[in-house]
């Protein structure tokens, strides 16, 4: 992927952020308004989690907007981790608003008697899930095409908002049928699904800023190289990490020692032309040396 086409993606990142935090904010200030007017537990707390979503928007759009920043002379890879901090951010705060929502819910729910919320709470659970639905297939597909990691953690919040949401609504109509209990007994499970969540993300952006990378996609690097560029015999390491959406490899092949300087070059430009045509992969280091046929004692 070349430094614009990086930049163009992290700026339609910065499109499906912007979408996610205007919805954010008004499904917040709908939810927390009914759950409070009309006693509804499930959708008090279900719009607190809406507005961790909220605030976790605004730290995104910070480190997608850092992450563009061109590289300088204490960053000569550029800023483009700057969008996987934002999103080890917004796990921290997800994981807080779930336990704070978690302890909350289970207080009121043995210590409190249960009435039953108006039907006003279902039909905004309802919509809001019908409006965050939307948003996840939006930000689902725009993060799978341009390889957003923020982007992707938003979107699964979405779809685990629009399920909450969804799960909120059907609460309320049971409640107006005489199973209040349900309502306290669906903010301790929402609680649990931000908690849940807040767990995902954490793990995924942990793995990307300790250079974890997927040993398989490795693997399929390698077998691409071996079958189709017949001067490397052996590929003796193959690293990976991202930057950002950015993915650099180190390689180290091995070749017939008898090639010239100029011959063994030509082999690396290959495997970065491979590389590039196949996967898209630009920040390749390919380092040679020579290969040696395997001693046999007789």
């Amino acid at each position: 992927m070349s430094q614009q086409s990086a930049h163009n993606h992290l700026q339609q990142a910065e499109k499906g952020s912007w979408l996610s935090l205007v919805t954010y904010f008004l499904i917040t200030i709908a939810k927390i308004t009914v759950g409070m007017l009309f006693g509804s537990q499930a959708v008090l707390a279900d719009g607190m989690n809406n507005l961790t979503d909220t605030i976790n928007s605004i730290i995104i759009l910070a480190g997608i907007r850092y992450s563009q920043r061109p590289a300088d002379d204490n960053h000569r890879y550029g800023h483009w981790k700057g969008e996987t901090i934002a999103t080890l951010m917004m796990s921290f705060i997800i994981l807080y608003i779930g336990i704070e929502v978690l302890v909350d819910s289970v207080e009121k729910l043995f210590t409190t008697t249960a009435e039953p919320p108006h039907l006003l709470s279902a039909v905004v659970g309802l919509v809001s899930g019908v409006v965050m639905l939307g948003v996840y297939l939006y930000n689902n597909r725009l993060s799978e095409r341009i390889n957003s990691l923020s982007l992707k953690a938003s979107a699964r919040d979405n779809l685990s908002d629009a399920l909450t949401s969804f799960s909120t609504a059907i609460t309320v109509v049971a409640s107006q049928l005489g199973i209040s209990w349900l309502d306290p007994v669906m903010a301790v499970i929402v609680g649990g699904i931000i908690i849940r969540t807040g767990l995902e993300i954490f793990k995924e952006s942990a793995f990307a800023l300790t250079d974890g990378f997927d040993k398989a996609k490795l693997d399929h690097y390698a077998v691409a190289i071996l079958n189709n560029i017949p001067a490397v015999r052996k590929i003796r390491t193959i690293r990976g990490r991202k930057y950002g959406a950015n993915i650099y490899l180190d390689i180290t092949i091995l070749i017939d020692g008898q090639l010239s300087v100029d011959d063994g070059h030509s082999v690396t430009e290959d495997v970065e032309q491979l590389l590039y045509d196949q996967f898209g992969i630009e920040a390749v280091d390919v380092h040679v040396e020579p290969y040696r046929e395997p001693f046999i004692s007789h």
